[in-house]
Order: C-alpha cells, then structure tokens, then sequence
C-alpha cells in the first residue's frame, strides 16, 4: 500500500493514514491498529463522491469534530477507532480493560 496521507496528532499518540492498494481501492486507518475505514464505504453513508467523503472524513477527525475511542489494557493500546456512539464505546469494556474517548488534538469526550 502507498500512503498517500499521514497524520500526527499533537500529543503524537495518533497517526492517522490515507493509503491506496494497488487496486486503488482507498483504506483510512490508525497507523499500528486493526480497525479502518475505505473509501467507497464513507461515500456510500455520506452521498458524497469518494474523494469528498475521504476529505470530510479526514477534516471532520483533525479538526476535532469526530470522537476517537482507544481500547486496550492498562499500559497497553490495541485498538483505536473513530467512533459514531461514543456513550455505547464508553461501557464498552469489560473487567481489566480501558478505553479513552478524545478527539484529535487529545482534548478529552466529557459527557455533558
């Protein structure tokens, strides 16, 4: 895969990548992390052409309007996604597990 996009979040915690297969099938993911999105998924939710729905994606996550959720251990990250239901990912874990809900400039999700 070719990385077409990298990102670093302030704190440097997060990198966030835009990569291209050799198909040119797009994929959105945390660099080190199982989860990720495509392309033509976000275009399909959103009505917008892939390269708009890539866009709002990646604007919408850097400019603190979309909430990130890393799972894992204590000590110990294993997954980080973006996340649509922040108070059903908040109970998510189960005994001996975390999770964090922040946005991209590592400003933390309080529940008001």
């Amino acid at each position: 895969m070719a990385i077409l996009e990298k990102h670093v979040s302030p704190d440097g915690r997060l990198r966030f990548l835009v990569s291209v297969d050799p198909d040119g099938d797009l994929s959105l993911g945390f660099d080190g992390f199982p989860w990720h999105t495509h392309a033509d998924i976000l275009a399909s939710l959103s009505g917008l052409p892939q390269p708009e729905a890539v866009r709002r994606f990646v604007d919408d996550l850097l400019n603190d309007r979309s909430l990130v959720a890393l799972w894992g251990v204590p000590g110990e990250v294993r997954d980080v996604w973006v996340t649509e239901e922040p108070a059903r990912d908040a109970v998510y874990p189960i005994e001996g597990e975390t999770i964090e809900l922040r946005y991209w400039s590592s400003r933390p999700w309080i529940v008001s």
